[in-house]
């Protein structure tokens, strides 16, 4: 049950967040705003009307509105802005560092400039650093319904850019007919870069996607993964190879990957010891927060708040920092819950 205390505690505690677009958390106001700016029609021309667009059948249908919003987003100060103003709510809900992910082939398909894009990303994040303290890294997601073949473009330009703040490499978009098995060099170099791996898997496709994503790219966490739980082997395997699943429970209803809450599998993999971290990952588009998905993960879970200090731990400690950076920062964490537990008395 969702208590006054425990709620205090959870708009209060430190947070993490690895799972979160940058493109998904663009607000109906800051859409019409650039929507305006850079001559882009919307099928919508006020707040009210761009909110009833954000609601979907099926994933399908999300992923066809995503590529159309992000239209709008065709220069370097636009990427600076959302990510100043996203990086701005991350802070006011205690997030301490997060992971954010920008999607590539939206941007380089309609000639923009990525490092452009990056960089601008990059100056917003770093003004969000100055004001709050609150630290954020870049992902660059390829849409694997792209191809594995401009996926190499796209990774010349993210080791260039690993100055400023890239640190991880993924793959996104529908996976339906779009396996990641053919993405296993492209992983393979993006490894030898340096760059933390993960790969959108498990979410409208089957455990087959899961294993691919962990067999064939060796990838470190899996962005959503809810379907592994129909595969007990697969459970194992996640558990064994320590690999973790970056889990978005609103998401997931939002674009009907599970039914409801009922459905949704999350307390199983917890209960299972499976690794999973609570993400809002498009945010605007899911009317999510961080900080809801730690609500709902009690008011539908049943998850304590040791459980949900495990989980953000689990995000700290799965993070694409270095060593010595995921210590820094899973050590201020412990800090923190440990000096706002004996504050609020829980």
């Amino acid at each position: 049950m969702l208590t006054a205390e425990l709620d205090e505690f959870i708009v209060r505690m430190p947070k993490v967040e690895l799972h979160l677009h940058l493109e998904g958390s663009i607000t109906p106001q800051t859409l019409l705003d650039l929507a305006q700016q850079n001559n882009f029609d919307l099928p919508a021309h006020d707040v009210a009307g761009v909110e009833q667009l954000f609601h979907y059948q099926h994933f399908s249908q999300f992923i066809s509105l995503f590529m159309q919003m992000t239209q709008v987003i065709v220069r370097g100060e636009d990427f600076a802005r959302l990510a100043y103003e996203l990086g701005s709510d991350l802070a006011t809900q205690n997030v301490r560092y997060a992971e954010v992910m920008i999607s590539p082939m939206q941007h380089i398909r309609r000639g923009m400039d990525l490092y452009e894009a990056i960089s601008g990303a990059a100056a917003g994040f770093a003004q969000v650093a100055r004001e709050t303290g609150t630290q954020i890294r870049i992902a660059l997601d390829h849409g694997r319904q792209y191809g594995p073949d401009l996926g190499w473009q796209v990774l010349d330009v993210a080791r260039r850019a690993q100055p400023l703040g890239v640190v991880g490499w993924s793959i996104g978009g529908n996976e339906i007919d779009y396996p990641p098995e053919p993405f296993a060099a492209l992983f393979a170099a993006a490894r030898e870069a340096g760059l933390g791996l993960m790969a959108h898997a498990g979410e409208v496709v089957g455990p087959a996607s899961v294993w691919g994503a962990i067999n064939a790219l060796g990838v470190q966490r899996i962005g959503h993964g809810v379907r592994s739980i129909e595969d007990p082997a697969l459970i194992a395997a996640l558990i064994e190879r320590g690999v973790i699943l970056d889990v978005c429970p609103s998401s997931n209803l939002r674009t009907g990957a599970v039914a409801n809450w009922e459905a949704h599998p999350l307390r199983q993999l917890y209960d299972a010891g499976v690794v999973v971290t609570l993400n809002s990952d498009d945010p605007a588009f899911f009317h999510t927060t961080i900080t809801e998905e730690y609500r709902h993960a009690v008011q539908h879970f049943g998850f304590t708040i040791d459980d949900l200090i495990h989980v953000v731990q689990n995000a700290a400690a799965a993070s694409f920092l270095p060593v010595a950076e995921r210590q820094r920062l899973h050590e201020r964490i412990a800090q923190e819950v440990a000096m706002l537990r004996s504050e609020i008395g829980v």
